[in-house]
């Protein structure tokens, strides 16, 4: 599956990786990117069909965690 790593302020694609097969290995590999190219606190992290994206933030201690983003109110 694809996944990308889009940036919270602008909207911007900041990477893609198109060889992923786990929520798992996703957030494992954006966490890793993160870490080595984030030049921004706040990315969302997007599976190809735009379900279950996660929040990724970066503490102020530089670590990055991944929070699932709810659905909005009255979506179905």
């Amino acid at each position: 599956m694809e996944w990308k790593l889009v940036r919270e302020d602008n909207g911007s694609i900041a990477v893609e990786n198109g060889d992923l097969d786990s929520e798992f290995a996703a957030l494992t590999w954006a966490r890793h990117w993160l870490e080595n190219n984030a030049d921004h606190d706040r990315y969302r992290l997007q599976p190809e069909a735009d379900d279950r994206p996660m929040l990724m933030i970066r503490t102020v201690t530089g670590q990055w965690y991944g929070m699932l983003i709810a659905a909005e109110a009255g979506a179905t």
